[in-house]
């Protein structure tokens, strides 16, 4: 079968930075909009009409770009395992997350994923970093957590602690889902596995919503076209992600996940009411910080950034070897 990640591996890493950039603010608008939608809709009842907006729009790829494609048996786990962690479970946690704490709170809590991410990475796929990613990793997560600590309360989170374990238990389903998924990358097209995804999460959703009690009828109200943007926004940030994911080191694109946080913060302000501050805004800009440092591949970048902080010297430095 094609080697389809060797193909994507040559393409601009420029688009690839941008794709990511967009599917994480695109993101971060879903996660405001899930918290309006779930006034109106329980959690299998939204998830089955936003997978039926996605289904919608993939199938006519599925029957014509795709329709020579065949999946080998062996990987049926593998992708049954994807596509449980991510559509699936994912956006149970997700969704009931939503409802005990603010989007804002959410996006921070999302902010462990590239970390969990990068070890995995290093881990199961043997993928090498330089010793300064780690620092701007922390630095990110440094800007994470004081993004956290800064949040004002709000009566939007009624059970925050709860809402952010549940938050923390889909960020660990996602990296699973990452991994797996940068693995049948090799095999298969990112936006072929973004479509069967939707495709598995709208047969998942459909089951639930059924023993749930049933309710295939649409809320008519506003809340109709966010249920729309939800489904669009649901192939178009996943092909985006697969398409930086598959481009990618994990220890280039994870960094880019800390912009989750910031986007979900402001949004969650300018459509929710959600407060954001100046220390906020401080942490905002820490968590780019981290993202700048972890890009840098530049070994004269390395040094100009040690001699402005000598005890980086014998640490970061990459080795003369």
């Amino acid at each position: 079968m094609k080697d389809f990640l060797s193909k994507y591996k040559n393409q601009n890493e420029l688009f690839a930075y941008l794709s990511i950039t967009i599917a994480v603010l695109l993101y971060g608008t879903t996660l405001t909009a899930t918290k309006i939608c779930l006034e109106y809709y329980s959690t299998p009842h939204l998830m089955f009409f936003r997978m039926l907006v996605s289904t919608i729009l993939f199938i006519p790829f599925l029957f014509t770009l795709y329709k020579n494609i065949k999946i080998d048996l062996k990987d049926i786990k593998l992708i049954l395992l994807m596509m449980l962690c991510e559509p699936c479970l994912y956006f149970i946690f997700e969704t009931n997350a939503l409802k005990y704490t603010t989007s804002g709170q959410a996006g921070i809590v999302s902010s462990l994923e590239p970390v969990i991410l990068v070890i995995a990475a290093r881990i199961i796929l043997k993928e090498k970093f330089v010793k300064i990613v780690y620092l701007g990793l922390f630095i990110s997560i440094l800007g994470s957590v004081l993004l956290s600590l800064a949040s004002d309360e709000s009566e939007l989170a009624p059970n925050p602690l709860l809402g952010n374990f549940l938050e923390l238990i889909a960020i660990v389903l996602t990296d699973t889902c990452v991994i797996t998924t940068k693995y049948l990358m090799e095999k298969y097209p990112p936006f072929f596995l973004a479509g069967i995804s939707v495709i598995g999460g709208l047969i998942f959703f459909g089951i639930y919503n059924f023993v749930d009690g049933g309710n295939f009828s649409v809320a008519v109200n506003t809340s109709i076209f966010l249920v729309i943007y939800l489904g669009m926004l649901t192939v178009v940030a996943y092909f985006l992600y697969n398409f930086a994911i598959c481009t990618l080191p994990a220890s280039k694109f994870s960094p880019f996940l800390f912009i989750l946080p910031v986007a979900a913060v402001i949004f969650g302000w300018f459509f929710l009411g959600e407060t954001i501050n100046l220390k906020q805004a401080g942490a905002c800009i820490l968590v780019f910080l981290g993202i700048y440092i972890c890009q840098i591949n530049d070994k004269k970048k390395y040094v100009k950034l040690a001699r402005r902080f000598p005890i980086l010297n014998n640490i970061f430095l990459p080795s003369k070897k």
